[in-house]
């Protein structure tokens, strides 16, 4: 009898533990070294903020967050229309994000997210355009990837301004220092 309730309470305590690390997120960065721009070429590296959202060892959720900065040398990827959200805005960034499963976490609730943090989305084609023909770009198969602007025009709803604060359904809040 002692034998089945310990292999009980083992088993209750072994479940318990996975259930609490099934929904895991994870963050780092990703960096595309160098850049090419009609004839000028630099080493600069693009610096991605990288935000995972997985469902055991499934990827649902992926964004790859850069903080655009007039002074580099990857604002020239930027159309002259674009370069205005450097005026306009407190803070530009470029999101190249992905959804596994849009029923689980999609674009929309990202957007949503990044409304909460003050920031309205606007149209960055030509940069995107540009990212999407860097050679990092291939190198992180990011093909199935969507390429979002955000300009930051109102304060945050929650978080402070120099972290995104995201939260999806059934997994710990996830702050971003940019």
């Amino acid at each position: 009898m002692n034998r089945l309730f310990f292999a009980a309470a083992a088993f209750l305590l072994a479940s318990c533990a996975a259930y609490r690390t099934f929904n895991q997120t994870t963050r780092g960065d990703v960096r595309f070294p160098g850049g090419v721009h009609k004839e000028e070429t630099w080493d600069d590296a693009m610096v991605f903020r990288r935000a995972s959202w997985y469902h055991g060892m499934t990827l649902y959720y992926d964004a790859l967050v850069y903080t655009a900065d007039p002074a580099s040398p990857f604002s020239k990827w930027f159309s002259s229309a674009e370069k205005e959200y450097f005026e306009r805005c407190e803070r530009l960034l470029v999101t190249v994000n992905y959804s596994a499963d849009a029923t689980k976490i999609s674009h929309v609730m990202f957007r949503e997210q990044m409304r909460f943090n003050g920031y309205d989305d606007v149209v960055v084609n030509t940069f995107a355009s540009s990212v999407k023909t860097h050679p990092g770009f291939q190198a992180w198969n990011l093909p199935n990837y969507k390429i979002l602007g955000y300009c930051k025009r109102r304060p945050a709803v929650v978080g402070k301004a120099t972290v995104l604060a995201v939260t999806f359904p059934s997994f710990r809040e996830l702050m971003l220092d940019l």
